[in-house]
């Protein structure tokens, strides 16, 4: 506990803080100093994974938002003070944002509901089977509508399943399960070829050969969900919350989620875990919802 002692004695020196704020400081920080010891990670070694991690054992214990919050800020103010101090060579809570304190319910789609929309009987032409991959990967990643209209076709690899994400400032590498695998490539070599202009790199092209617009292609979700008869407000983000729910309700692991969406904030996944009414254990590629169907 020796670094928390220096850690405080620089907050006193240098922040002019209160008494009350130095010693929510020290709580915050002891607690967060205790879990790690309990997991056996050296302060050296964390990731911001195990930051999350901290963070959502904290709201599991029901402690309020308010509260979360404020450690939220302890953890980042404590990281920035061990990498600015030579401690750290990186600093794992800079991306972090803290949530925000008004709790929201997010609407999602149920499995049998998911079933529905995602159900093709017919995949005779190169549009459906464009259309069917266009749903599996999005409810069979995570990924945002923006981001899959920016994969290109080399971001694709089917011999080791995984889809590569260079998007903005989420760059990450996103497993394919089982089902998302075969009708995406299905598509790639059955229907892209009829659709795609010679030199078009867009995985997912419209009627034009060129790659989709976040516009057109939200178009062409809303057409479906509305021939699946599903009456709820479809949004962007309704695949993308309804993989992550779905997910965590099986059993897979909560940062292992947050890491295929790409996601830091603590406030997206407290809307989750809100959802949830069991604990989560396993690993995303074991408990994928869509793991077992056959095309």
């Amino acid at each position: 506990m020796e670094v928390l002692q220096q850690y405080i004695d620089y907050i006193k020196s240098k922040k002019k803080l209160s008494e009350n704020t130095i010693c929510s400081y020290y709580t915050d920080i002891k607690k967060y100093l205790d879990y790690l010891k309990s997991e056996n990670i050296k302060i050296e070694d964390v990731t911001e994974y195990d930051i999350i991690n901290f963070l959502v054992n904290l709201e599991k214990q029901n402690i309020s938002v308010a509260t979360v919050s404020r450690v939220t800020s302890s953890v980042k103010s404590f990281h920035e003070y061990l990498f600015l101090n030579r401690i750290s060579e990186t600093n794992p809570a800079n991306t972090i944002k803290k949530p925000k304190i008004k709790r929201e319910n997010i609407e999602i789609l149920t499995e049998e509901e998911v079933e529905a929309l995602l159900k093709f009987p017919d995949l005779s032409c190169p549009k459906k089977m464009r259309d069917k991959a266009i749903f599996e990967v999005l409810y069979g990643t995570g990924i945002r509508v923006s981001e899959l209209v920016e994969l290109n076709l080399q971001d694709i690899d089917l011999e080791i399943d995984y889809l590569y994400c260079n998007t903005g400032k989420n760059h990450r590498v996103i497993p394919l399960c089982e089902i998302t695998k075969v009708y995406l490539e299905k598509y790639i070599k059955e229907g892209r070829p009829s659709l795609a202009k010679t030199e078009e790199e867009a995985l997912f092209v419209n009627a034009q050969g060129q790659r989709f617009t976040r516009q057109g292609l939200w178009k062409v979700i809303k057409k479906y969900a509305n021939m699946a008869n599903i009456s709820k407000n479809i949004n962007p983000s309704i695949l993308r919350h309804s993989f992550a729910i779905h997910l965590l309700k099986g059993g897979a692991n909560l940062a292992v989620v947050s890491r295929i969406l790409g996601n830091s904030n603590l406030a997206s996944l407290q809307l989750y875990l809100n959802q949830m009414d069991n604990n989560v254990r396993k690993e995303i590629k074991d408990k994928h919802p869509r793991k077992k169907e056959g095309i």
